[in-house]
């Protein structure tokens, strides 16, 4: 075989591979694509409720019930003004329907129960800026372990995460601010200015 034969299938060779190298990307690509596509037609948008147009909410659940006032930047406990609230974790709590997800739509179903739905183990409600007020009922758990609920707006029946119910499972404690803890610098510098005051008091 001459040099110029092997330099002609050399060149071929690394064409081919060039070729195939896109090839692959391409193929990656798609799939990356089709997988996106799949989740998003997973979603399903039930309800969006956002956040800053909330003036007030009530959590119903075994804990009891849980009433907030929202002035579009600081939540309250409405039946204790003074209680300090965590202001990230409420609003957080509540961006959960800002938008409610769903994985399945099950339609209109007349036996309620089945779902835990008849009597939702908790009930959230809120009333917007424009007096608008909507509810979220959540039920039982299904057997993929998905969450069972329904909202004031349908008489549809669907499935989402379970999570939710945990999460609006709570009490006021649970979102209380906490205290600032004193530094240890802080503790230091008071407790250095101490034993000045002490040394200053015996020198005299």
């Amino acid at each position: 075989m001459t040099r110029k034969k092997k330099r002609i299938r050399l060149a071929a060779a690394a064409v081919c591979l060039v070729i195939l190298a896109v090839i692959y990307v391409f193929v990656l690509q798609a799939d990356f694509n089709a997988e996106d596509t799949t989740k998003e037609e997973n979603e399903i948008a039930v309800l969006t409720v956002e956040r800053e147009n909330i003036r007030s909410a009530l959590i119903e659940n075994s804990q009891g019930t849980l009433r907030f006032t929202y002035d579009g930047e600081t939540w309250t406990n409405e039946e204790e003004p003074a209680f300090e609230l965590n202001q990230d974790s409420v609003s957080a709590l509540f961006n959960r329907l800002n938008p409610l997800n769903a994985v399945r739509d099950l339609g209109a179903q007349e036996e309620l129960a089945d779902y835990g739905l008849e009597e939702p183990s908790i009930t959230i409600t809120v009333t917007l800026e424009d007096g608008q007020e909507f509810s979220v009922y959540l039920g039982k758990e299904a057997s993929d372990g998905s969450l069972y609920f329904m909202t004031s707006e349908s008489d549809h029946i669907y499935t989402g995460d379970s999570y939710l119910a945990t999460a609006f499972d709570c009490t006021m404690t649970d979102l209380e601010a906490e205290e600032e803890e004193e530094t240890e610098e802080e503790t230091t510098d008071n407790g250095e200015s101490a034993e000045e005051d002490g040394e200053q008091t015996s020198d005299q």
